[in-house]
């Protein structure tokens, strides 16, 4: 298969599994404190409350099961990799999320980066429109020594 396609399908999927982790702990987290509210009301009115239990256990399952399905998918679509073709997924994946935070920033925040960056020096040399510009250029190399690893 083209070292190119492979390449691609390494960072869809731990991209997407990245991105699944924390979807299940916060659905899980909603899933408990939603059974203590309707505990904490079926001991304080009436049992018949835990009735309404039925509602939150039918979504969790059936959100389990898709992020089940999900995962699977994401886990199939990953080329069978070795530990170096991993940290170079795992590496290109971290330049893909500081773009995504870059691009998601808003015009304030961005403008009081860079007065920042202007009145005080960072200390490790490194302004916020210098990461900017610079990830471009980084993320062709790593992908490029990502698609030669396959």
């Amino acid at each position: 298969m083209n070292s190119t396609i492979l390449a691609i399908r390494a960072v869809t999927s731990m991209y997407a599994l990245q991105f699944l982790r924390p979807v299940l702990w916060i659905g899980i987290g909603v899933y408990v404190l939603l059974l203590l509210l309707i505990g904490w009301i079926a001991t304080s009115v009436s049992a018949w409350w835990w009735l309404l239990a039925i509602v939150p256990t039918f979504l969790m399952s059936v959100g389990i099961v898709v992020w089940l399905i999900v995962r699977t998918l994401a886990a199939r679509l990953a080329p069978s990799m070795n530990k170096r073709q991993k940290t170079a997924t795992k590496k290109f994946v971290g330049h893909i999320g500081t773009v995504a935070e870059h691009l998601g920033t808003p015009k304030f925040v961005i403008m009081f980066r860079v007065v920042k960056d202007i009145l005080a020096r960072p200390t490790s040399g490194k302004t916020f429109i210098g990461e900017i510009a610079q990830e471009p250029g980084e993320m062709r190399r790593d992908f490029e020594d990502l698609r030669s690893l396959f």
